[in-house]
């Protein structure tokens, strides 16, 4: 599901590889174009039944400096509306799936609903 782009994404990161090609389903490019409304994620083409993926770099460093899976599907971490305002948001960003779809924090706070907390991004 979510944690093996999670997980691809940022070994790319570490050794600092602008492109990324993988094979997802149809399900998870909601979460795709989350992560470049996020501004994680420059671009998406398809690619011969795959995603070529191009991370956003500013002249060859890394944006995102840490990014950490919390999805384990045997053990889901929750979160309430009461811990997100909680939550020092100055470069954070944590992602929730909740019944509004896959969302972050400062829609979380909007919407005032909690969820599975799918990853957690900062700088």
């Amino acid at each position: 599901m979510f944690f093996k782009i999670i997980n691809k994404i940022k070994i790319n990161n570490l050794i600092k590889k602008k492109f990324l090609l993988i094979d997802i389903k149809n399900n998870e490019t909601t979460f795709l174009k989350k992560l470049i409304k996020l501004n994680i994620i420059k671009y998406i083409y398809r690619y011969n039944n795959k995603y070529l993926l191009i991370l956003n770099f500013y002249k060859k460093n890394k944006l995102i400096f840490n990014i950490k899976n919390l999805y384990k599907p045997s053990n889901k971490k929750t979160i309430k509306i009461k811990n997100i305002k909680n939550i020092n948001t100055n470069n954070k960003i944590i992602l929730i799936s909740s019944n509004k779809g896959l969302i972050d924090n400062f829609e979380a706070q909007k919407a005032k609903t909690g969820g599975i907390i799918i990853a957690y991004i900062w700088n």
